[in-house]
């Protein structure tokens, strides 16, 4: 093996804590421009850890595994760029919210409690009364956020949407015969 080639665990971590960062800075940008940066607006950036994703498979697949790799193989190669992404994503969004910015936990409820009181009308045409009788407990709810539910909250949607998304991907990826060009280059 390549002594200059980083191993593919190492690969993986590095293409997942890159990932992390990325997101973690965009999170950052946001905030500095005065867009709370886990509200709605958030959902234009998903995309950007299935570019890494499928990057960092693909690599993976056609350097260091001589152009094959299995769907098990594809799908835990994402999951652990997804794991290591939100985990780093998640430490940094809690030192934020400890350290830099201490007020975050109150701008998350304000925020949230504000999106809910936008989607009142449509949620109540789509429950009727079910809703009125859960709104008064959803908000209490929302009152008890803390950081570290934050963080857990994010770390899971994080983690159930890669997956979802690896599931996908893998099929893509998966390839068990290797490409003759691809082969020789190890």
């Amino acid at each position: 093996m390549n002594e200059n080639k980083p191993s593919p665990f190492t690969h993986l971590f590095n293409y997942g804590a890159i990932c992390g960062l990325v997101m973690f800075l965009i999170f950052f940008i946001l905030w500095i421009i005065g867009v709370f940066p886990l509200g709605t607006e958030s959902i234009y950036f998903f995309w950007i850890p299935l570019v890494f994703m499928y990057i960092a498979t693909k690599t993976l697949r056609d350097y260091f595994f001589n152009g094959t790799i299995h769907y098990w193989g594809a799908f835990k190669a994402q999951m652990l760029i997804v794991s290591s992404y939100a985990l780093l994503y998640v430490l940094l969004l809690y030192i934020f919210g400890k350290v830099i910015y201490t007020n975050f936990t109150n701008d998350y409820i304000q925020t949230y409690l504000h999106e809910l009181d936008i989607s009142k009308d449509g949620l109540r045409q789509l429950l009727g009364q079910k809703y009125s009788d859960y709104e008064d407990q959803i908000i209490e709810e929302v009152s008890k956020t803390t950081l570290s539910s934050i963080a857990f909250k994010e770390y899971f949607n994080k983690i159930l949407s890669g997956a979802f998304f690896a599931l996908l991907m893998s099929f893509k990826l998966k390839r068990t015969n290797p490409i003759p060009h691809v082969a020789s280059k190890s």
